[in-house]
This record gives C-alpha cells, structure tokens and sequence, in this order.
C-alpha cells in the first residue's frame, strides 16, 4: 500500500495517468482511487466521472495498448461505484489535506469493497460492465440500520 507524502506525489500520479506513461503494473486499485480523489477536487460528481472514465480508456488504448474492438476491461459499474464512494468520503472529511484524503482512501477501502452492495454475478456480468446497475446487496452496516 502506497502512502503518499505530499501533493506533488499525487499530480505525478495524474500526470503520469493522464499523459499515458504509467506501467499497467503500476495502474492498481489505491492509484484509481487517487486519481478518482484528484478529480473531485476540481469537478462535481458528474464531471469527475466522466473524466476519469475517458482516462481510463484513453490508458488502455494508448498506455496499455487494448484493442476496445477484441477486449473490454473498462467497467462502467465499478467506475461509478468508486467515483461516489470517493466522493462521499470526501464530503465526510472536509478540513482533510488531499494528501491526508489519499491515504486515508487507501487504508480504509479494499479493491472487494463493491462486493459489499452487489453480488458477484451481478457485478461481473456484462451488463454491470457496459453500464452502471444498482447494487443488489444491502452492506451489513445499513442492513444493521433498516435501509
């Protein structure tokens, strides 16, 4: 788990996602998590999502090299469901440094969290990956609640 020390760590990120150069080995959950993060900064939850989703097809076609005609990897639920995660977390802790905000995303929030609000099969099916679908899975802390 990478911690991140200061905000320029954070705009390499970006930078490096953004102008294609960063490894697919290097391209993990926390990183989109990060990114995500940056993105809210400067845009509403609408806006944020759609750039993050044209970033990350624009990485697997000129990063990665994907050709979208014979593999999809891109998924429209998990996109969704991360960038209003993110985006809750951050309405939650708003005298946070971005720096503080990164690392506490990655501490706090596993790659499995989605599985949380929708079962495995729903959330791998294709219609979860070509566009976004609500969960079908009530988390234990809201089912604890009554929601």
């Amino acid at each position: 788990m990478r911690r991140y020390e200061t905000e320029k760590d954070i705009r390499d990120l970006v930078e490096r996602f953004e102008n294609c150069t960063i490894g697919r080995d290097e391209w993990k959950h926390a990183e989109h998590m990060v990114v995500a993060l940056y993105y809210l900064g400067s845009n509403d939850l609408d806006a944020a999502t759609a750039k993050m989703r044209s970033g990350i097809m624009n990485l697997l076609v000129k990063g990665f090299g994907v050709d979208l005609e014979k593999e999809m990897p891109y998924h429209e639920t998990i996109t969704v469901f991360w960038m209003r995660t993110v985006y809750a977390y951050c309405l939650m802790r708003p005298d946070e440094t971005l720096v503080e905000k990164a690392n506490g995303l990655i501490a706090s929030y596993d790659k499995d969290h989605p599985l949380r609000f929708f079962s495995r099969e729903r959330l791998f099916s294709d219609d979860a990956r070509s566009s976004y679908i609500d969960p079908d899975v009530i988390a234990p802390e809201f089912a604890a609640l009554g929601v």
